[in-house]
């Protein structure tokens, strides 16, 4: 007997989840267009949140025309059963206990997180590309952290020709950086945000405050990645006339049906390890 499994709406990546997931599962959806009330939806067997789940005490949902409390989302779940979500806070995951829900973070699968990565960068590639006037090739590019998404996007940039410099806190992130053919910086480097055509960020705290804003050429452009509450002074940056391009979630907006399609087989595989693990 195939169990209950219902998914909340977040961007339209969670729609092609729920599509993806039609063969394995009874799917319920909440929030989308033909969606049941709210009224009219069991306990699910499982749980399926949006990717980046939540915005403070709520679902992160802006599709909804209402705020929906993410505590509230948990009245849905059956006592016992399983949760897929990402980014979920302690406060959240201590309700979840009291449900004695199992819970799966998104944000922790090594597999999926790589994949979303690089559809982050495809995406990042392809904002470039539509938002400068000038080649990529021969662009001078700085990308500030160094995780997964940082790396995907110096490569792929590095693929088309951009001149790719990486802005690492850590000396053992700069010494990964050069291992992989690129130059690399603190972050603290002024010259590398003087001399940048396009300066990507990937650090999900303020790092591009006003100060440093100051240095940047007005010609370049920002692309802000990162998730709240982000590396660049979006105020700043605006009264200094800059170029910004706040770009988060990239993936459910560049390409929601493979990475709607990459959750639903994480849900899929890991509702199977949760199976045999019973």
């Amino acid at each position: 007997m195939k169990k209950t499994l219902l998914v909340m709406a977040g961007d339209r990546r969670m729609e092609y989840c729920a599509e993806r997931l039609k063969d394995d599962f009874n799917v319920y959806t909440y929030g989308f267009s033909g969606s049941l009330p709210i009224w009219e939806i069991k306990h699910a067997d499982i749980l399926v949140l949006p990717y980046f789940s939540l915005a403070g005490d709520y679902l992160n949902a802006p599709g909804l025309s209402h705020k929906v409390p993410a505590v509230s989302a948990l009245d849905l779940l059956k006592y016992g059963g399983t949760l897929f979500g990402g980014g979920l806070t302690p406060q959240f995951l201590s309700y979840c206990l009291e449900r004695d829900a199992k819970v799966y973070d998104f944000f922790e699968d090594e597999a999926l997180t790589v994949e979303n990565a690089r559809l982050t960068a495809e995406g990042a590639l392809g904002i470039v590309i539509s938002e400068t006037e000038s080649s990529v090739k021969g662009a001078k590019v700085c990308i500030t952290g160094w995780g997964r998404v940082a790396k995907a996007c110096a490569e792929i940039l590095k693929g088309v020709g951009a001149d790719v410099i990486a802005a690492a806190r850590s000396e053992k992130a700069r010494d990964d950086a050069i291992a992989r053919g690129f130059n690399a910086v603190g972050l603290d480097d002024e010259e590398a945000l003087k001399c940048a055509d396009v300066i990507i960020n990937t650090v999900p705290s303020e790092i591009l405050g006003r100060e440093k804003l100051c240095l940047i050429n007005k010609e370049a452009l920002l692309m802000e990645l990162a998730s709240a509450p982000y590396g660049i002074d979006r105020e700043a940056a605006k009264e200094l006339g800059l170029r910004l391009v706040a770009a988060p979630g990239l993936p459910g907006k560049t390409a929601p049906k493979t990475a709607g399609y990459l959750i639903a087989e994480t849900v899929k595989r890991l509702a199977k390890e949760a199976e045999g693990d019973a």
